[in-house]
């Protein structure tokens, strides 16, 4: 039968080549290799911190065990590609709501565990936690393999405060990235306020943020951005979920002086 699948363009008006009736299986459109069924991942930091401790980073083995994590996930793609002639793709998902969910649902079943469950989120994909402060070089060095086996996407970031007054250090670290990694994204702060004109990065408060010269939190009057997911939002005209807020609150700037 003709599964619900949007846009109904692609598959009853001729986008793939075919115009199918309601009693056709749209799943025969995907065969030979013609669409990509990706799967996403989360939470590779809690589960290096279940045999390794919360500080993991900075341990081959445990980084070791992480990798051979996703060369296992990457057989299985590889495998399925061939079996069911669909390709298949692994993808560092950065994960809007599910970093929630699955925290929420684990911390249900196994309550609160230290660095895992007790944080209230899930990190992303490879990640580097979010709470240590490291330099933007070292986030790097650490991320850098993984991405070899995520054909379906990822993405790496790094935080800093203003540097308007220092664009070179913004350029180091770009320059350095340059034949690193293939996807990077910088988060500066741009938070606007529209009472006291405020310029900067707002305060985060337990349910959104607010101006720390002034206080005000009116979404009329406030220009709050964010690395929501992926992609930039705002959080407070666009209210993301709990656990979204809770790792966005526990970023740090990556601004530690570089080890001589």
């Amino acid at each position: 039968m003709l599964y619900r699948i949007t846009p109904p363009i692609l598959y009853k008006s001729g986008a793939f080549n075919y115009k199918l009736k309601e009693t056709d299986d749209v799943a025969e459109l995907f065969k030979n290799k013609r669409a990509t069924i990706s799967m996403g991942y989360i939470g590779l930091y809690e589960t290096a911190t279940v045999f390794y401790g919360p500080d993991w980073e900075t341990s081959q083995e445990a980084k070791a065990f992480t990798l051979e994590i996703l060369k296992e996930m990457k057989r299985y793609q590889t495998k399925w590609t061939e079996l069911y002639d669909i390709w298949f793709s692994i993808y560092s998902t950065p994960s809007e709501s599910l970093t929630d969910r699955f925290c929420r649902l684990d911390q249900e079943r196994f309550g609160d565990i230290k660095d895992i469950t007790d944080k209230g989120y899930y990190q992303n994909s490879f990640h580097y936690d979010v709470r240590k402060d490291v330099t933007p070089f070292e986030k790097l060095d650490f991320e850098k393999d993984y991405p070899y086996y995520a054909s379906g996407g990822f993405i790496h970031y790094c935080e800093y405060p203003k540097l308007q007054h220092n664009l070179k250090a913004l350029e180091a670290v770009w320059d350095y990235s340059y034949d690193k990694v293939g996807y990077l994204g910088t988060n500066i702060p741009i938070d606007h306020c529209y009472e006291c004109d405020y310029d900067g990065d707002f305060e985060a408060t337990e349910k959104g943020f607010k101006c720390p010269n002034c206080g005000n939190d009116n979404p009329k009057t406030v220009d709050v951005v964010k690395r929501t997911c992926g992609y930039l939002g705002n959080p407070v005209q666009r209210p993301v979920i709990k656990g979204r807020h809770k790792e966005i609150c526990a970023r740090v700037k990556h601004m530690k002086a570089p080890k001589e």
